[in-house]
């Protein structure tokens, strides 16, 4: 398969066409808006393995009952600072976002507030829901487990998620801080987007099924694993399924199945969202001074050969999104295609390119 020639969409048209999708899959038009907004703002960050990539198995998840497109997500456990919310089945992004919402909040009430979910689905880019504290003069978390698609240190078998966590803090001139980050050496969407425009990966991404590093992302799909980030990132996802598994007593490992390959099955996962609010420590103006005082010494730091800049967690990306907000989403052509025979499925109107 040859490489499909990129194309830019206007975001506005983005969201508006993952909208009508979700509504015409089942979900009220809240819902769509907030499962709309979910993958298109990681397009907008340049984050396209997350992106409207995954609208076609989100939708056929509605379609074949693996996730509830009617869900009564309800507090199940309640107190001051901290809640559990049962996600009845929904969409991850649907669930989170609510649980976002009470964490902040809750926060705002507590100075934290800490929201774990159970009973959901796969959530997307956990930088999404931790950047909601931003608006809020607050910092955010979001940790989540998920299928196993990661080999444990020493293993070659994918027997653990790669359980990615998410932080975001607000910063002045320099723009919000965020780091978001599988506990693989790369996120399995990553690997399957490379397999998609038929790419080559880097070498120490992954092992195939008999535990031989491999290039060929397609190996993904046929038994192989991705390889944990060191001995340190493997600890982290086992945490992951700690925190955002036992602790929320959901699914945890191989119970947790596959949500873009058994769209027909409930994930039934667990995640895990903190608020903490700045004010109760430092006034907002004063942190975001020292955010920028922080990124102006790390910045200071002599560089190593052939490297330009000191970059910040997150700060690519908020590059990204300022650009594509005025020039367009850059999508993959392949992707654009899928999308193409998406909507052709439901009976929608084609996205128009800029």
């Amino acid at each position: 398969m040859s490489q499909v020639d990129d194309r830019r969409f206007a975001e506005t048209d983005l969201r508006q066409f993952a909208r009508s999708a979700f509504i015409t899959a089942g979900l009220s038009a809240r819902d769509a808006a907030v499962m709309a907004d979910s993958l298109v703002m990681s397009d907008l960050r340049g984050t396209h393995s997350h992106g409207v990539v995954r609208l076609p198995f989100l939708i056929d998840r509605l379609r074949k009952g693996g996730a509830n497109a009617s869900p009564d997500i309800r507090v199940v456990n309640d107190a001051p600072a901290t809640a559990m919310l049962d996600g009845d089945r929904a969409l991850g992004a649907i669930t989170a976002t609510r649980a976002m919402d009470l964490a902040m909040t809750k926060a705002r009430s507590q100075g934290v507030g800490l929201v774990a979910a159970t009973n959901s689905d796969f959530i997307g880019a956990c930088a999404h829901f931790a950047m909601m504290a931003l608006p809020h003069d607050m910092i955010g978390i979001a940790w989540t487990n998920g299928a196993p698609g990661m080999a444990p240190w020493g293993g070659r078998g994918h027997t653990i998620g790669n359980n990615p966590i998410a932080f975001a803090a607000p910063g002045g001139t320099q723009g919000p801080i965020v780091l978001d980050m599988a506990l693989s050496v790369a996120a399995g969407g990553r690997v399957r987007l490379a397999a998609k425009r038929n790419e080559r990966i880097p070498s120490g991404w992954m092992i195939d099924r008999d535990g031989r590093d491999t290039n060929d992302p397609g190996d993904l799909a046929d038994g192989g694993s991705l390889l944990a980030l060191g001995y340190k990132g493997y600890g982290l996802a086992v945490f992951g399924e700690i925190l955002c598994g036992v602790l929320t007593g959901s699914r945890i490992l191989g119970e947790v199945p596959a949500w873009f390959a058994e769209t027909h099955r409930e994930v039934a996962n667990g995640h895990m969202h903190i608020a903490i609010d700045i004010a109760r420590f430092v006034t907002p103006a004063d942190f975001r001074k020292r955010i920028d005082d922080l990124a102006s010494m790390l910045k200071a730091t002599p560089l190593i050969p052939g490297v330009d800049e000191i970059l910040l967690p997150g700060e690519r990306a908020w590059r990204v999104s300022r650009e594509q907000a005025v020039d367009g989403i850059r999508l993959p052509g392949e992707v654009v295609a899928d999308l193409g025979v998406l909507a052709t499925a439901l009976g929608l109107a084609p996205l128009d390119t800029r």
